[in-house]
């Protein structure tokens, strides 16, 4: 079997694809209401489904083009040649799925919370040392932006009304 070096980045940028298309699917989910002149709250997920989208095609584009193609560096074993790292898939399934569970979260326990949970899963999937900090520094985000979309006017779910 041939070994291509692109083979694991092209997996990965596949399931980024998916993921963002699975979350553009799901805001067409979300209800804007008559309310919202501007921003809706469809904007930002959007945003972010959209770039997940542009991230893996571009991901797909750059490893489709090791794919096949034996560095001839590789057959001389010239070490000045940097080899091609593997794809990070404990990263990428710690973060798909906070991604995921934030989206089905959300309505249920509120944005804070959800938030909270998406923020510490991002920070265990890039494998922080600081525990503790990374849970409150989460929490301390996910507030921040609660409020600041409500300066905006955007209703997102509260956890407690009137309180996160």
């Amino acid at each position: 079997m041939t070994h291509w070096p692109g083979r694991h980045q092209a997996y990965l940028a596949i399931g980024v694809i998916i993921l963002g298309l699975i979350m553009a699917f799901q805001i067409t989910n979300m209800s804007a209401g008559a309310g919202y002149a501007r921003v809706g709250p469809q904007f930002f997920p959007s945003l972010i489904a959209a770039g997940l989208i542009i991230s893996g095609g571009a991901l797909l584009l750059k490893s489709t083009r090791s794919l096949g193609h034996a560095d001839p560096a590789d057959k001389q074993g010239d070490e000045d040649v940097p080899a091609v790292p593997e794809a990070e898939w404990r990263g990428f399934v710690l973060v798909s799925g906070t991604l995921i569970a934030h989206m089905a979260l959300i309505g249920l326990i509120g944005f804070t919370l959800a938030a909270w949970l998406l923020c510490y899963g991002v920070c265990r999937a890039l494998d922080t040392p600081h525990r503790v900090r990374d849970l409150f520094l989460s929490l301390g985000l996910a507030l921040a932006l609660f409020h600041l979309f409500r300066l905006l006017g955007v209703a997102l779910p509260a956890m407690i009304p009137g309180v996160f």
